[in-house]
């Protein structure tokens, strides 16, 4: 493990903030010619193991679509970058152990992830998988939070092509 990062681990629940995660860590790999290694984790609600449920809830399905959909973000949003896929299947409470476990097995330099930002409430029922990370981790990690304004300054940024054209944009925001 060090320095330049050589094995990225980049946990992904394929929403806005961990594809934006994923943008950031694409771009370290390129620079340091590292791989990136995707994970999704699959929650299990304990209510549903334990006492079946209303719902067709397969985990092999689920892993499968899981799977098919890794793959599609590593054709599309890396080429070029060289990337392996991983899928578990976890109760939620146990999610940042799973990802803590890859990154040891894996041997990761690095772990890439967003944080979610799901206000007090949210934390106080389901924590931060991105704390627990963050507390319990060997190795560094990277968390990138993306709130609307930064989206939008993006999206500006993004929009105006000439460098200094941008760097006005950025100056008016503020």
């Amino acid at each position: 493990m060090g320095y330049p990062y050589k094995t990225i681990l980049c946990p992904v629940d394929f929403d806005d903030n961990s594809m934006a995660a994923l943008a950031h860590a694409r771009r370290l790999a390129i620079d340091m010619g590292a791989t990136i290694h995707l994970l999704h984790v699959l929650p299990i609600l304990p209510m549903f193991a334990d006492h079946g449920t209303p719902y067709d809830i397969d985990g092999e399905t689920a892993e499968k679509k899981a799977t098919g959909r890794l793959r599609e973000i590593v054709r599309n949003r890396l080429p070029r970058v060289p990337a392996e896929i991983h899928t578990r299947i976890a109760f939620v409470s146990e999610v940042p152990k799973n990802i803590l476990a890859s990154a040891r097995e894996l041997d990761a330099d690095l772990i890439v992830m967003a944080t979610h930002g799901g206000g007090a409430l949210h934390h106080l029922f389901f924590g931060s998988v991105t704390e627990a990370v963050v507390r319990n981790s060997v190795c560094p990690v990277l968390t990138l939070r993306f709130t609307a304004e930064t989206k939008s300054r993006d999206r500006t940024v993004r929009l105006a092509k000439p460098a200094g054209a941008a760097r006005k944009i950025r100056g008016a925001q503020g």
